[in-house]
């Protein structure tokens, strides 16, 4: 496995403004070197842009410090922008497709994952919202097959969306739309809060999986609430996982913190070396 931390204006360390001007790049390569420094190998970005100046900046910054781009999450186009899949609006729709194709490609170029999450949006009454947002997947599963790269969509809990909120809920539309670039992202945090058990949804969608979020219960990092984060990386690894996985917390105790005790529960479980 391979450890990662999510940098957004939201999640994980959070940065205001994320990408929107110099002063929070300069905080962007500030964290940057801390997870470096903390033995994580990798960065989960949350982007809500296109702009291919913007994304090389990105690209750069990442290089520098010797880590690698795991996963590129869309979320903040819906949650930023109001842009989603299921948007009434046929223009918003086709915009927010767009843009999540582009940041395929940019994924791609990197060897990183997709997430599609949030993007599915929040529908409205009087709209067939499983038809919009089937239509969006098959699209951006095409697309990442053109860039060589995976997208991982995730089951989100009920009270953020009604639309795919368990792992079989997205195992089955992987399955019917026959979606051959797309699997499973498994987060702890909704897994807690919408499966039964956690480590029998891992072990039954194990094949699909191909990304992985880690926080605790109350969404803080791991060691703060009462889940069993190790048990579930240890199932993971038990069952050969090799890809990555993401710490995509609440920005607590503070930014610092948030990445310096997961490292320390990683390392205190023999996850990461240091």
């Amino acid at each position: 496995m391979h450890f990662a931390f999510v940098i957004s204006s939201n999640l994980g360390y959070r940065i205001p403004n994320l990408f929107k001007n110099d002063s929070s790049f300069m905080e962007f390569e500030t964290a940057l070197q801390l997870l470096q420094k903390c033995g994580f190998g990798g960065v989960e970005l949350n982007l809500d842009s296109d702009d291919p100046g913007v994304l090389s900046r990105i690209r750069d910054s990442i290089l520098e410090q010797g880590l690698r781009l795991a996963a590129v999450g869309t979320g903040l186009i819906y949650a930023g922008k109001g842009l989603s899949f299921t948007d009434r609006d046929s223009t918003k729709r086709g915009k927010a497709l767009a843009t999540v194709k582009e940041l395929i490609r940019f994924a791609g170029s990197d060897h990183a994952i997709l997430v599609i999450g949030l993007v599915r949006g929040v529908p409205t009454e009087g709209i067939d919202a499983r038809k919009l947002f089937r239509h969006s997947l098959v699209e951006c599963d095409k697309a990442a097959t053109e860039y060589g790269t995976r997208v991982a969509l995730e089951a989100i809990n009920r009270y953020e969306t009604p639309i795919l909120n368990t792992a079989t809920d997205v195992a089955t539309v992987i399955q019917e739309e026959r979606l051959a670039a797309t699997g499973l992202l498994l987060d702890s945090f909704h897994m807690n809060i919408e499966e039964r058990s956690i480590e029998e949804t891992i072990r039954k969608h194990f094949t699909k999986t191909v990304h992985f979020h880690i926080a605790d219960s109350n969404r803080w990092p791991p060691g703060y609430g009462h889940l069993k984060v190790e048990d579930h990386l240890r199932l993971l690894e038990k069952l050969g996982y090799n890809g990555w996985v993401s710490t995509e917390a609440l920005p607590k105790p503070d930014n610092t913190k948030a990445v310096t005790e997961t490292a320390r529960f990683l390392r205190t479980h023999n996850f990461i070396e240091g």
